[in-house]
């Protein structure tokens, strides 16, 4: 009986390979080359539309932000899963990266992301060929485009001691932007503030004179440390409102983890917000992963966070003095 089943397989097995077998495989392998040329094409197109919706509205980087997280939201809910802001954001940055729509479908939509980060023409033209001619993987994509941008930084030492711009410790802390009345309507009495990170609240038109123009500037407490640059943290905005937010240190770059570098600035930061996890975050624009870029503040044995704004270290310039981070301009 068994003998008889591994005949009828070896014999199904040779009956299969013929050249109608050969022509399923081809047209499959076309079929699918066309879909995923199709997405990319969509993909594309997707990005070039909210360049142009970006380009209609009021040109700042908050509004940008805004439009990704309704977009987000609508979409998923319309289509389904795939319509993150971050991919969103991929598919924006795919369309800035490519003037022209790219016409050759040899590359998938996983090998166009991580290629995002190489912004040189020729550098991403030569990477392209080499993926196409040895087949890399995405993670082998990941460390080439690692490497090329690291053959391209300055070193991290230098003789003369970088300062970056002092951030000014003179704003308040949580204090709130007012949203204009025709942007929306509310009941007669109550107004609508900005608590920051796109988070509305309706309060009572008496309590809005003591809120002015927003600071960006907020207790928080650090959940987590991603690397040398890269923080999760739980941002108080006030009157109980948390928010968790990834976000990235202002006009600083450190060295990716995997590196020794890298893994010596991530070691650093993770040791003195271990002891220090009570901040102060001075947020700014967010960068093209969507992560908000800030200064940060800490006081070592303090929770205090008007001490800690006050008389805080500053963790950027720190990390630059010690020579875990260089200088980047977003």
């Amino acid at each position: 009986m068994n003998r008889r089943i591994s005949k009828q397989r070896m014999s199904k097995g040779e009956v299969i390979r013929t050249d109608t077998y050969t022509t399923l495989v081809n047209d499959i392998a076309d079929l699918y080359n066309r879909a995923r040329k199709t997405l990319i094409e969509s993909y594309w197109q997707i990005g070039r539309r909210i360049v142009e919706q970006e380009q209609q509205g009021d040109g700042k980087a908050e509004y940008g932000l805004r439009l990704l997280e309704h977009l987000s939201e609508d979409l998923r809910h319309k289509l389904g899963s795939g319509f993150s802001k971050r991919n969103l954001y991929r598919m924006r940055e795919f369309y800035l990266g490519h003037s022209i729509l790219p016409t050759s479908a040899k590359l998938n939509w996983s090998q166009h992301v991580e290629l995002l980060p190489i912004t040189n023409k020729a550098d991403k033209r030569r990477l392209e060929k080499r993926i196409i001619k040895d087949k890399l993987s995405p993670r082998q994509i990941r460390q080439e485009v690692r490497q090329l941008k690291e053959s391209k930084q300055p070193p991290l030492q230098d003789k003369t001691r970088l300062v970056l711009p002092q951030p000014g410790r003179e704003q308040s802390l949580q204090c709130y932007g007012l949203i204009e009345p025709d942007r929306i309507a509310r009941p007669h009495g109550t107004v609508v503030v900005d608590c920051g990170f796109n988070i509305w609240r309706e309060i009572d038109r008496q309590a809005a004179k003591s809120h002015g123009q927003p600071s960006y500037t907020y207790p928080a407490k650090v959940e987590s440390v991603i690397d040398g640059d890269t923080l999760w943290v739980i941002v108080d905005c006030g009157d109980g409102i948390l928010t968790r937010q990834k976000l990235r240190l202002h006009l600083i770059d450190s060295p990716e983890r995997g590196t020794l570098e890298g893994d010596r600035a991530t070691r650093f930061v993770k040791r003195v917000l271990r002891k220090s996890p009570d901040i102060v975050i001075r947020t700014h624009h967010y960068d093209k992963y969507a992560r908000y870029l800030a200064d940060v503040f800490y006081l070592p044995d303090s929770t205090n966070p008007k001490a800690i704004y006050a008389q805080g270290i500053y963790l950027n310039q720190q990390l630059i003095d010690k020579g875990l981070a260089r200088r980047w301009k977003p």
